[in-house]
């Protein structure tokens, strides 16, 4: 694992697989480099670029981090689609999860939730999870 300021051409083609493969048509531009850096980076926070690569150096993650007062939160994590069987996300999250606790930090933040979203369902599987409903926080659905 590698923390990084800023992302570069190689991050981006690996963006550009992911997307791609994982999520084609999801209204994201896969090959707009503009809105790469404007949707991952933050203007009101602090932004990490975690990078994971392999024991031959081979990019297979970038997970984008912003560290909060009482957290971290987890806003993008993107890796290579031929290593899906890695479990690579979850690895990212359990990462995040173990840098909050060294960091004395009490929240990961795993981002919004949508109900019968394939692509968000992984988020029930980290106990515990609470949703805000607008006005607090209350425990967060049942795996």
């Amino acid at each position: 694992l590698r923390r990084l300021n800023q992302v570069g051409e190689e991050h981006f083609d690996l963006y550009r697989r992911y997307l791609l493969a994982r999520h084609p048509f999801g209204g994201m531009d896969a090959y707009d480099a503009r809105a790469f850096h404007e949707f991952l980076g933050s203007r009101w926070g602090v932004t990490e670029f975690w990078e994971y690569r392999d024991p031959d150096q081979q990019l297979l993650m970038v997970a984008v981090v912003d560290r909060l007062a009482h957290g971290l939160s987890a806003v993008y994590t993107f890796f290579d689609p031929a290593e899906t069987g890695r479990g690579l996300g979850t690895y990212a999250v359990l990462s995040q999860i173990e840098a909050a606790r060294e960091a004395g930090l009490p929240h990961v933040y795993l981002g919004y939730w949508v109900e019968n979203s394939e692509t968000m369902d992984y988020k029930r599987n980290f106990r515990p999870l609470e949703q805000f409903d607008g006005l607090v926080w209350r425990p967060g659905p049942a795996r």
